[in-house]
């Protein structure tokens, strides 16, 4: 990103019509081409653009432009995140984190989160990768469920993750 030391020297208000059309301009271009690398939330994309000196006003415009014109999308770019962390075998609480990590929290987390179902198929080769089929190993079986834990997944998940791999819980696995 190109250093804006000119905008930083000048307050919106004593700029000329032509040089705060230029910021406005600049800002845009270079938000647009962040997307261009790869996806942001509204919220990092803002953080970014900030941080490397980029006025507040110019910066909102240039967010609300894209938003508007539908190149920058929380609710999107929620869905693609759960779609790429579900695919890597991670459960709801790690994609959770994740969204938040990346700044996307409230509405849009939780919108995208409602219809979210465990890949039971991964539990269940990361349950016979560990115990080969071996359940009698409480101590491996419990070393089974911490990795799944690891990985963000919720314990009625991992309980039911077990019933289908074969497992028949006691009362002390609760």
């Amino acid at each position: 990103m190109r250093n804006p030391k000119f905008f930083e020297q000048n307050e919106p208000a004593q700029m000329t019509q032509e040089a705060l059309e230029k910021l406005y301009q600049e800002t845009l271009e270079v938000a647009a081409r962040q997307l261009s690398y790869r996806a942001l939330s509204v919220s990092a994309l803002r953080d970014k653009l900030l941080s490397h000196g980029y006025q507040e006003d110019a910066v909102d415009y240039a967010l609300a432009y894209l938003q508007a014109h539908g190149f920058l999308d929380d609710l999107k770019y929620a869905e693609s995140t759960v779609r790429s962390y579900k695919r890597r075998g991670y459960g709801a609480l790690r994609i959770r984190q994740e969204l938040r990590r990346r700044g996307v929290e409230g509405e849009e987390a939780s919108e995208v989160m409602e219809d979210y179902e465990p890949d039971w198929e991964a539990m269940e080769a990361l349950l016979e990768k560990r115990l080969h089929g071996d359940l009698s190993d409480r101590k491996e079986v419990n070393k089974a469920v911490a990795a799944l834990q690891r990985r963000g997944f919720l314990w009625e998940d991992i309980r039911t993750a077990l019933n289908r791999y074969g497992a028949s819980l006691t009362e002390d696995f609760d």
